[in-house]
């Protein structure tokens, strides 16, 4: 799973999570997930940047039906540490009422954009929301930490709470296009892959309005 050297832009002591090759084997593991339930419904597939453009890319590539893309980007502004509401930098230009809503997203990490982004989409007259991510990182353990109830419906691979980098994730805007996936020395608790292996999350059901 890991192995591949880490670029000399990234700090020192930087080392592969996971290698390109076994996240191409995630995407197509979330593409066969993705295939059996969204193949019939022509779902509109909502990229969130900027993390979620290369995964969003390489995942929607995989899928062997009609769909259609879109695009959001968000920012969150907060006083200290606390979370802020959300701020629309790019709005999706097609309506999302009665369609089937796909996410997409680099990370899962504390999970609360996606779960906005999702409950917003049903406000719109989304029928049924899904969230997809390349990787979802455990929770985090310090006290207080607000979480949504659910995590991802669709993930690839599964990380820790270190910073990792490629894929759509960076460390100061540096990484975002790496093939691989690597882990920052640190910048958290755990410097392996968690297991068992990127097999990818099940569908949790998602939410929506029953068909």
């Amino acid at each position: 799973m890991t192995g591949e050297s880490a670029p000399g832009f990234l700090p020192g002591g930087a080392r592969c999570l996971y290698s390109a090759e076994a996240v191409t084997e995630a995407l197509e593991h979330m593409a066969r997930a993705l295939t059996a339930e969204l193949r019939d419904s022509r779902p509109l597939v909502l990229i969130v940047l900027t993390g979620g453009l290369y995964v969003g890319a390489a995942l929607t590539q995989r899928l062997p039906f009609a769909l259609d893309i879109d695009f959001i980007r968000v920012s969150r502004y907060g006083r200290g540490t606390q979370p802020g509401r959300l701020v629309w930098r790019v709005v999706p230009h097609q309506a999302l009422a009665g369609r089937f809503v796909l996410l997409v997203d680099d990370v899962w990490d504390e999970g609360r954009t996606l779960a906005e982004l999702t409950e917003w989409a049903l406000r719109k007259g989304a029928r049924k929301v899904r969230s997809a991510v390349l990787v979802h990182k455990e929770p985090p353990a310090r006290p207080g930490a607000l979480l949504p109830v659910a995590g991802p419906d669709y993930c690839g691979l599964r990380a820790g709470r270190e910073w990792i980098v490629g894929w759509g994730m960076d460390f100061e805007e540096n990484g975002r296009n790496l093939p691989a996936i690597y882990v920052l020395p640190g910048k958290g608790p755990l410097a392996e892959p968690l297991n068992p292996p990127p097999v990818g999350c099940l569908p949790a059901g998602g939410r929506g309005h029953d068909e």
